[in-house]
């Protein structure tokens, strides 16, 4: 059982990953990064875990403790599946591209290019279970946020308005992202919301202390 100075340090540790994850999934879109894309592509993974596990205990005193539970849970999945997802694709891109890049005639690139366009199904099958699970961990987390002294009505709604449209959106257009049914894309909603939580998490360590999350609790 940790106590509350180490729970306070846990739950800082997951609210700078979780805001980690937000900078380096928007970095690249900003500035050009080539030679940290790849760090930035695969370690948000271990990072999701973190931000995760980081948020159980300052929700673990709130009146939602198995919401806060659960949702960490799933978060965890989420994040293995997040760098699942994103070592699968650099692999594949890695791996096939110096294929057709080596092909000694056009039809062995055109078969290569191929079974790249195929591979790259299986990645999209992998981040349907990683959204599925990252959604959901913000649904439950969103709950546990309505009578939580430190959150309350306007996170909940706004997180279940955004999980729920992505989570929508993807088993709609199911086996396709929604993207390229040509559907809106609610995931950089979740994103933001997130980022938003882990921030207001920082401004909310002294909760954890034993006079005010008790009290509430």
């Amino acid at each position: 059982m940790l106590n509350e100075h180490d729970q306070k340090t846990l739950t800082r540790a997951g609210a700078v990953s979780g805001i980690a994850v937000a900078v380096m999934y928007l970095l690249p879109h900003i500035v050009s990064v080539a030679f940290l894309s790849t760090y930035l592509f695969i370690y948000q993974g271990p990072l999701l875990v973190v931000a995760f596990v980081g948020l159980y205990p300052l929700f673990s005193k709130s009146t939602a403790p198995v919401l806060a539970l659960l949702g960490s849970l799933f978060g965890v999945v989420a994040g293995v599946c997040r760098m699942l997802f994103s070592v699968v694709q650099m692999t594949n891109i890695g791996y096939i591209h110096s294929y057709i890049r080596d092909a000694h005639t056009p039809e062995a690139a055109q078969s290569w290019q191929d079974i790249f366009n195929g591979v790259f199904t299986v990645q999209n099958g992998i981040s349907y279970v990683m959204d599925f699970f990252l959604d959901w961990a913000v649904l439950l987390f969103a709950l546990a946020m309505w009578k939580h002294p430190r959150f309350g009505k306007v996170f909940t709604i706004t997180g279940f308005v955004a999980a729920a449209s992505h989570l929508g959106m993807k088993a709609y257009s199911f086996p396709k992202p929604p993207a390229e049914a040509g559907l809106f894309d609610a995931g950089p909603l979740v994103a933001l919301w997130a980022t938003i939580v882990f921030v207001w998490v920082l401004r909310s360590l002294s909760w954890l202390d034993d006079d005010h999350s008790q009290s509430a609790a």
